[in-house]
């Protein structure tokens, strides 16, 4: 018996009529995880709206039993998820956004307890399948997560106040933990600056992010030490690796050989960093340009170079002048050039595969288009 490769299995949800056709539904990918010859995990949406309707993994014969693991749970919560043979082994297990198997024990808890609605009736925000749910109510948003996001509300409750961010929402009943898997900040702004420009509230983006960088010395104890991501991080590039591989080999082959070649980021001192620090990560409102810092689950101790440079990388010229403009008038020590070009170069490894992930059925021109950039940026300097 031969199953068919990872590569194949990727193309076909990445069609998005083999795609509909295989569901019974008329959907298109939106987030692909792939584990290749183990399992692809695939976010739905609604090819019309855009709106995330569930969820579907492909399972090869090694992980089938996930599939009976994922089905049990849902009927536990009173949910269910189809399951279809492929032959070869193969196995498709889809789901609704409330049957997702990491997420619907919590998602159960937050309904019962009145925090969130039902998910498939709710307002998404955003959808990552076994990872995350953020569903916006009438004054919140509800961040339901897989991971327990303990370390992430120890390190809310260092900022509030020092560092523009939302209100955090306690919520009764849900917050029984450690692990605290249901959590709530107050609904502000009028969006973020992914989608809205305004040089004056990069400007003061810029400010947030040199206060959440003074506080590096302030840490207590505690916080120092449960911070998410404190220790070292592994190189992304090995990761992106191990996937093309499978999908790709020539472009495994450069990342490779890419990833030995980055300018290198400064050695000493580290800060306090977001962790994945970029437009969209920042809420604004637009009649004051008041602004607020989000998404805190990738913090970790760093070198200021890679906040500011994941930011410079997908920002123009003069909204970048404008982000640090605002960090050095907060206080911030600005990082030279090469600082920043060394920081820009290793977000842009980083989200170099983020095409995939997005599930666009152009992933492989774009990352080879994005590697070609990278490898220029590397051999001129």
């Amino acid at each position: 018996m031969s199953t068919p490769s990872t590569l194949t299995v990727v193309e076909s949800v990445l069609d998005e009529g083999r795609l509909s056709a295989l569901v019974g539904r008329t959907v298109r990918a939106a987030r692909l995880r792939v584990k290749p010859d183990v399992s692809l995990t695939v976010g739905l949406e609604h090819p019309g709206t855009g709106r995330p309707v569930g969820w579907a993994r492909l399972l090869w014969p090694v992980s089938r039993v996930k599939a009976d693991n994922a089905a049990r749970r849902a009927r536990r919560h009173g949910r269910s998820t189809e399951q279809y043979e492929l032959g070869d082994g193969m196995i498709l297990q889809v789901g609704r956004l409330a049957a997702d198997p990491a997420l619907a024990e919590h998602m159960d808890a937050a309904r019962r307890r009145a925090v969130a609605p039902e998910p498939d009736d709710a307002q998404v925000l955003r959808y990552n399948p076994l990872r995350r749910l953020v569903i916006r109510t009438a004054a919140e948003v509800v961040r339901i997560t897989s991971a327990p996001q303990d370390d992430e509300l120890l390190l809310r409750s260092v900022i509030e106040g020092r560092v523009p961010v939302p209100e955090r929402v306690r919520l009764p009943g849900t917050e029984t933990g450690p692990p605290v898997h249901v959590s709530a900040l107050r609904l502000v702004g009028d969006g973020d600056l992914g989608r809205v420009t305004s040089l004056g509230a990069t400007a003061a983006a810029g400010a947030g992010l040199a206060a959440l960088h003074a506080l590096t010395g302030r840490l207590p104890a505690e916080a120092a030490r449960r911070l998410p991501g404190s220790r070292t991080a592994g190189r992304p590039e090995a990761a992106h690796a191990s996937i093309l591989r499978a999908l790709a080999p020539p472009l495994a082959a450069r990342v490779e050989a890419l990833g030995r070649r980055l300018p290198a980021l400064p050695r000493g001192r580290r800060v306090l960093a977001h962790g994945d620090f970029t437009p969209d990560q920042v809420l604004v409102r637009l009649e004051d340009d008041a602004v607020w810092l989000t998404d805190f689950d990738r913090s970790r101790l760093a070198p200021a170079e890679l906040d500011l440079g994941s930011y410079l990388a997908v920002v123009d010229p003069e909204t970048g002048a404008a982000l640090l403009r605002g960090y050095a008038d907060a206080g911030g020590d600005l990082p030279d050039g090469a600082g920043l070009r060394a920081g820009i170069a290793h977000a842009r490894m980083a989200r170099l595969v983020e095409p995939l992930r997005h599930a666009d059925p152009l992933w492989r021109t774009r990352i080879d288009q994005a590697l070609g950039e990278l490898e220029e940026t590397c051999a001129a300097h």
